[in-house]
Parts: C-alpha cells; sequence; structure tokens
C-alpha cells in the first residue's frame, strides 16, 4: 500500500511541475525553447500515468481486502470479537466502503482543479502581456498547488486510514472460530399403511364365487 500512496504522490507532483512548465511557457511574444516545452510534455504524460498507477493499485488492494472481510463476516463467530473490531458487521464495513471512495474522488478531483484551473488561467491571460502573463500564471500555480496538494493529502489519508481499519479487521477475524452451525432434528414420519386395494376386481369375484357355493349346499335332511 505504501508503495501505490509514492507513486500517487511522486506522479502528481510530476503532473504538477510538468503542466506548470508548459504553462509558463507558453507566453505570449516570447515561447519558451522546444525542449523545455518537450521536457514539460514528458513529465506531465509521466505523471499521469504514475498517478493512475498509483490510484489503480490502491482501489485493488482495497477491494481484496473488503471482499475478504465480508466473506469472514458470514464465517467467524462474531461475538468473540471483543470491542477493538474495527469491521464488526456489514454495516460498518459499507460505512469504511463510502469512506474510502469518498478519499478515492477526492484525490482525484484536487489533480483535476489544478489542471483545469490552470489551463483555465493561461487561457485567459494568453492575450494579456508578457510580464502580467508570468505573474498571473505563476500565482495561479501556486494557489492552484496549494488547494491540489490539501485536497490530495486529505484523500490518500482517508484511503489509508479506510485500508488500515479493513486490513486489522481481516487478521482478527481470521484468529476468531468459526460459526457453529445449529443441527436441525429431522421429524420421524410413520409409514402409513397403504390403502389402494390392487386387483379389487378379483376380490370381489372370488367373493361372488364363495358365496354362490355356501348358497348350493343343501342342509343335511334335506328331501329331493
Amino acid at each position: 500500500m505504501r508503495r501505490f500512496i509514492a507513486l500517487t504522490l511522486l506522479g502528481g507532483l510530476t503532473v504538477l511541475v510538468g503542466h506548470a512548465v508548459v504553462s509558463l511557457g507558453l507566453q505570449p511574444g516570447r515561447l519558451a525553447p522546444v525542449a523545455a516545452l518537450l521536457q514539460g510534455c514528458a513529465a506531465l504524460v509521466v505523471g499521469t500515468a504514475l498517478f493512475g498507477t498509483g490510484m489503480l493499485g490502491l482501489t485493488d488492494g482495497y477491494e481484496r481486502m473488503a471482499r475478504r472481510a465480508d466473506e469472514l463476516l458470514g464465517q467467524k463467530a462474531l461475538e468473540d470479537a471483543g470491542d477493538d473490531l474495527v469491521v464488526g458487521d456489514h454495516d460498518s464495513l459499507q460505512q469504511i466502503n463510502r469512506r474510502f471512495w469518498r478519499g478515492y474522488s477526492r484525490t482525484g478531483i484536487g489533480l483535476v482543479v489544478f489542471m483545469a484551473g490552470l489551463l483555465g488561467l493561461t487561457a485567459t491571460l494568453g492575450r494579456t502581456s508578457a510580464t502580467l502573463f508570468i505573474v498571473g500564471v505563476s500565482s495561479g500555480i501556486i494557489l492552484l498547488a496549494v488547494i491540489a496538494v490539501t485536497l490530495s493529502v486529505g484523500g490518500l489519508r482517508r484511503l489509508r486510514s479506510a485500508h488500515v481499519g479493513v486490513d486489522s479487521s481481516v487478521r482478527h477475524l481470521s484468529r476468531l472460530p468459526d460459526r457453529r452451525i445449529p443441527e436441525t432434528v429431522r421429524p420421524v414420519h410413520r409409514r402409513r399403511r397403504s390403502r389402494i386395494i390392487l386387483f379389487p376386481r378379483r376380490r370381489s369375484i372370488g367373493r361372488g364365487r364363495d358365496r354362490a357355493r355356501l348358497g348350493r349346499v343343501q342342509p343335511l335332511g334335506s328331501s329331493n
């Protein structure tokens, strides 16, 4: 996690420097050397790549930890966790997720504010004199850099706080025993006797033959 934070900070600072060099080199009436402009553009491109890599690395690491915490919350016995657990249920996990994404958006907004503000300021002062252009752009760079650094550093602090909280909770939850699944007692069903009579016609036919035979037997002493 620390290396991705370092990449994000390094990329953001490189973007600030590259954009500042390009903006100051575009002063009206006296352009900066081509080599300086190319160096500023290269710094802008490299800084953007470093910044994006760091932010993607932070997102990927946090999402893996959050998924693991969600799985452990459904498997472990939380009654033995204690009060020191940061992520004690799914609601607290959702709150930390919202904190992480707010910090993530704040970090990106800081860099966007600097680039958009400096671009607009350069376009606005492009028709003025060289002295006013340099003074105005230099003041804008300082002001916008302070705003961007404040927003980005505050966002990275939120990112780190959320990541550390989830990481410590995952380690604590992994040491807890698994949740016991209550055994269900299956009721004993008695077998009912079948009421279906097989071959009912044969039985009725047999009973009719027996009755006919009894009717043919004549009692003793009877005359023909």
